[in-house]
């Protein structure tokens, strides 16, 4: 029997339908990069590790975030799959390469290495449809951390019913509607703190008295001429600053390894994705430098 420490996020919520499609799992924890990686969570033997870093005391560990390559050294031989791939289920799904998976779950497959890998495009971000919308419910960078019970009631419903079904469920259309009414609270809120430096936009949310949230990629939408956005935010205990990084989705020039270049600040990620916390003393140092190196 084993439980899963995953993301809270679309990616984790297709590993982990997966998973239990093959595993005995007995409970589902959501983590941050950061609880694993300053252990400020507990791992075991009975924990499978999903879309996180590595945890030298796990059962198994699935992720593809590059940047894990350049954190310290790993085992040679592990259970579980490391390696570049446009989502961390699409590693579950190779690891235990299930025949009737390649037609059960064909257009979750299709969907999670689309939207894991931000190959999306206007419409899909302004007027979010299908599995885009339903990743969009369960997307904690955008303030849509899932409640327990609603990630499991998806993963049931992914299993069990079509996704129309699961569009037309009252708490999916709940979360919906929060969403899009965020939304437009969160375009104004872009608007009036960010900065375009170059094709560099950054949006400075320190000192709110809570961070505003929405679509990650909506800032793109607001700054076409960028070709990256920085976002700062203050950690929870107000005692160092998150810088969020991405690649525009909608202007595709920028040729940074993101991933690693935040690495170098403690942080990680991606080629086209990354974030690190940062001490408040040296914050503006570090935005200007990378900043800097991104133009």
């Amino acid at each position: 029997m084993y439980n899963i420490i995953t993301r809270g996020d679309f990616d984790g919520l297709a590993c982990s339908v997966l998973l239990t499609e093959v595993e005995q799992i007995a409970k589902i924890r959501f983590a941050h990069p950061r609880d694993v990686q300053e252990r400020t969570i507990e791992v075991t033997s009975q924990d499978i590790i999903v879309n996180l870093p590595y945890d030298q005391n796990c059962a198994m560990w699935f992720d593809h975030h590059i940047s894990e390559s350049e954190r310290g050294p790993k085992p040679k031989m592990f259970k579980g799959k490391y390696g570049q791939a446009p989502s961390c289920a699409r590693l579950v799904h190779d690891y235990y390469n299930k025949p009737e998976w390649k037609t059960k779950y064909a257009e979750l497959m299709e969907a999670v290495d689309k939207i894991d890998s931000a190959r999306l495009d206007l419409n899909d971000i302004l007027r979010p449809d299908g599995w885009v919308k339903l990743a969009a419910t369960v997307d904690p960078r955008s303030g849509f951390t899932p409640s327990y019970d609603y990630f499991l009631n998806l993963l049931d419903g992914i299993k069990e019913t079509s996704l129309a079904d699961i569009l037309q469920s009252d708490d999916v259309r709940d979360r919906v509607r929060e969403y899009f009414r965020r939304q437009e609270e969160f375009k104004k809120e872009l608007l009036d703190n960010s900065t375009l430096y170059g094709k560099v936009v950054v949006t400075d949310f320190r000192r709110k008295i809570s961070e505003p949230l929405g679509s990650r990629f909506l800032i793109y939408s607001l700054f076409p001429s960028a070709n990256v956005a920085l976002r700062l935010f203050d950690t929870p205990d107000k005692k160092a600053v998150v810088i969020a990084a991405g690649h525009s989705i909608l202007n595709r020039t920028c040729k940074v390894d993101l991933g690693n270049l935040l690495a170098e600040y403690g942080g990680g990620g991606h080629a086209g994705a990354g974030s690190c916390a940062v001490p408040i003393d040296s914050v503006d140092d570090a935005v200007a430098d990378i900043t800097n190196r991104l133009t």
